[in-house]
Order: C-alpha cells, then structure tokens, then sequence
C-alpha cells in the first residue's frame, strides 16, 4: 500500500479530517505560491472546528499583515536563525567558557 493510498483510506474515514487536511494543504500551497490574497481568503472562509487546526488558524490570523508581507518578500530571516540556532547549541555543550575570545572563536569557527 502507497503512502497516497493510506492517506486516501484515512481521510474517507474521517470528515473532519478531510476539512483538515485539505485547509493545511491549501495554506501551504498558498505560501509556496507566494500568493497573500488566496492565504487572506483561507483564513477569512475558516470555520472552527473544535480541533488544533483552530489555535493554528487564530494564530495565523492574529499575524496576518506579517505572513502575507513574508509571501510578497524573496528575503528570508533563516540563515540568521540557524546561525543563532548553532551558537545556542555552543553554548549548552560547554557549559560556559572562561575566556570570552575562546568563545568568540569557536562561535566563528562554526558559523563558517
């Protein structure tokens, strides 16, 4: 049995998990897209349905004009994030360093 056939079988099984799924498609292909006004109207058109699709809706709501300015932007903040992502990491695995120019370097050696 495929993956798409497993897929198939449990959203004929389940209404609610077919509204589900086919929303959280419909979102990601609107971001893929690029295309804020089609995200805009998913978020409009969104009916609770008592499950955690409803607290990640509210959450996309409550950050529209952010997601939908992100969709219209080719600039992206994730090779920052990653970047601070790494030095926290540095930082729990050492526990510390006594000398901060040690720190610095270890910090530069990573990054590159």
């Amino acid at each position: 049995m495929t993956q798409q056939n497993l897929i198939d079988l449990g959203l004929n099984e389940s209404s609610t998990l077919k509204k589900v799924y086919e929303t959280a498609h419909a979102i990601q292909q609107a971001i893929h897209n690029r295309d804020g006004e089609s995200l805009t109207s998913i978020l409009k058109n969104y009916i609770p349905m008592g499950n955690a699709m409803d607290t990640a809706i509210s959450t996309l709501k409550k950050n529209r004009s952010s997601v939908v300015a992100s969709c219209s932007s080719a600039f992206s903040n994730g090779a920052i994030e990653g970047i601070n992502r790494k030095i926290k990491t540095l930082k729990r695995a050492c526990y510390g360093f006594t000398n901060m120019s040690h720190f610095r370097t270890r910090i530069l050696l990573i990054v590159k």
